[in-house]
């Protein structure tokens, strides 16, 4: 089942990540109201005192004296799940914008990020820590695996099984029961029509492994 998406929060959020995925994260967080207090987050000296206007943005240390709860907003996948250890799996939360649609048949690991327009059907299963972007569809029965990236407007059929730090770029279409092998890259527009099992970067219609 989806994570319970409490009306308030005992603890503060912290969504760590500078960049514009945090914004994103942060401005989705927000939206839910299920947090009183949400703050950012960086291990990077940054001029800037908001992530946005009342988002503040602490440092690693003042971020972690809250106990908060956290979320990694960082779209590289080795970083995000080096980080996610870093903090403590324990500590990770789901951030899901009010306008996805999740179907409550659908499993979601902690540490996930759904975006506006996503959809995740029925019996899907999404891993710790993955990014589900904006119009992005995880069709019913897909299996996706840890710390993997869906971007935007991508579509993954039916039955389909994506493993772990797997970038499923722009547009691309996986077909139905195909299988995507862990730290595999599929470039935007591409089309997946057979199994990737081996690491490396895949483009193309059909894909074709590249790198």
């Amino acid at each position: 089942m989806p994570p319970s998406q409490p009306l308030r929060s005992p603890a503060p959020l912290i969504v760590f990540g500078a960049g514009g995925h945090g914004r994103v994260v942060a401005e989705a967080a927000m939206l839910t109201h299920r947090w009183d207090s949400i703050h950012a987050s960086d291990r990077m000296p940054s001029a800037q005192s908001e992530l946005l206007p009342g988002i503040r943005l602490l440092d690693a240390d003042t971020a972690m004296a809250l106990d908060p709860e956290i979320h990694i907003a960082i779209g590289d996948n080795q970083a995000r799940e080096k980080e996610a250890s870093a903090w403590g799996h324990e500590r990770l939360v789901s951030v899901i914008h009010p306008v996805a649609s999740v179907s409550q048949f659908s499993s979601i690991a902690a540490g996930c990020f759904v975006a506006a327009s996503a959809v995740v059907g029925p019996m899907a299963v999404v891993g710790m820590g993955v990014i589900v972007n904006h119009g992005a569809v995880v069709d019913h029965d897909v299996e996706v695996g840890a710390f993997s990236h869906i971007a935007p407007n991508t579509s993954l059929g039916g039955y389909a099984k994506i493993g772990q730090r797997v970038l499923i770029g722009s547009g691309a279409v996986v077909l139905p029961y195909i299988v995507i092998g862990d730290d595999v890259t599929v470039g935007a527009g591409a089309v997946v029509n057979t199994h990737l099992l081996e690491s490396g970067t895949y483009a193309g219609v059909p894909a074709r492994k590249i790198l």
